[in-house]
């Protein structure tokens, strides 16, 4: 008979080398994995600016409690934002299903993505390692510390223009990137379509205190959009200029998004802040 108990050391010898080869490729393979997600991690920021910490002036006056007004000091810890609004090619290698309800009037595989809710848009941010800006955030990226103004400057030339607004809806938006960039090298932070941002809506802004990475109101109906569209008005494209909708909108062919990186840091009294 080939089994007997003079064989069970032979055989107790090639299980263990058996587990021992398991152990290897496992071992293998988690490195590998791990080598992996480092490379998607870099991958992450791949597209991103830094904008460094301190404060600035946000909001402006003119445009009243539902669209700007107070001018209030606010201070940032460092955050990286995207270069670019969200594309439809970026956001279906995500979320594959949105191919089949593209918008008409933000269709090429760079135009940035419409048709998504502020949900979806969370979602997005949450499922690639970055988060929705802040109001705050995202006025800061845009502009140059004057909410009254655009990104480029105080003035806009619908000849020789540097944002896309202004139009009809009709008109559409263009590919991200079509227009010249920010102080910041960040484009289409005024036009093009606007972009969801994570604070609900609230008339004014909270300034009874100084205000250090704030989030704005912890409950409402309607969620932010900043920095305007080609299919409204010239003045929506001001960096202090604010409008909303409601978070489950997702028929907007002219509201689309781009997400930040909070950078970990510290406040003025010593404490951690992280994402």
């Amino acid at each position: 008979v080939w089994y007997s108990r003079s064989n069970l050391p032979y055989f107790e010898n090639i299980v263990r080398r058996f587990i021992q080869f398991l152990f290897v490729i496992g071992h293998v393979l988690f490195v590998d994995m791990a080598f992996s997600k480092e490379i998607e991690l870099r991958n992450t920021t791949a597209d991103m600016v830094v904008i460094p910490s301190g404060k600035f002036k946000m909001g402006c006056n003119q445009f009243g409690p539902m669209h700007g007004a107070p001018e209030h000091l606010v201070h940032l810890n460092k955050f990286m934002i995207d270069r670019f609004e969200v594309t439809n090619k970026r956001f279906e290698e995500i979320i594959p299903d949105h191919q089949l309800r593209r918008s008409k009037l933000s269709s090429c595989d760079e135009c940035p993505v419409t048709n998504v809710s502020w949900y979806e848009a969370v979602d997005y941010c949450y499922l690639t390692g970055k988060t929705l800006p802040t109001e705050a955030q995202w006025e800061k990226a845009a502009g140059n510390g004057d909410g009254c103004a655009f990104p480029w400057g105080s003035d806009f030339d619908p000849i020789n223009s540097q944002g896309r607004g202004g139009l009809d809806m009709k008109d559409k938006s263009v590919p991200v990137g079509s227009y010249p960039p920010n102080l910041y090298g960040i484009y289409d932070m005024g036009g093009n379509v606007w972009e969801w941002v994570s604070d609900w809506m609230a008339s004014g802004y909270q300034v009874s205190q100084a205000l250090i990475d704030p989030k704005g109101p912890s409950s409402g109906v309607m969620k932010v959009r900043r920095g305007g569209a080609y299919s409204d008005s010239v003045i929506a494209m001001a960096t202090g200029y604010r409008d909303w909708s409601h978070p489950s909108s997702r028929y907007f062919s002219d509201i689309g998004f781009r997400c930040t990186i909070n950078v970990k840091g510290k406040l003025h009294n010593g404490l951690t802040t992280q994402d």
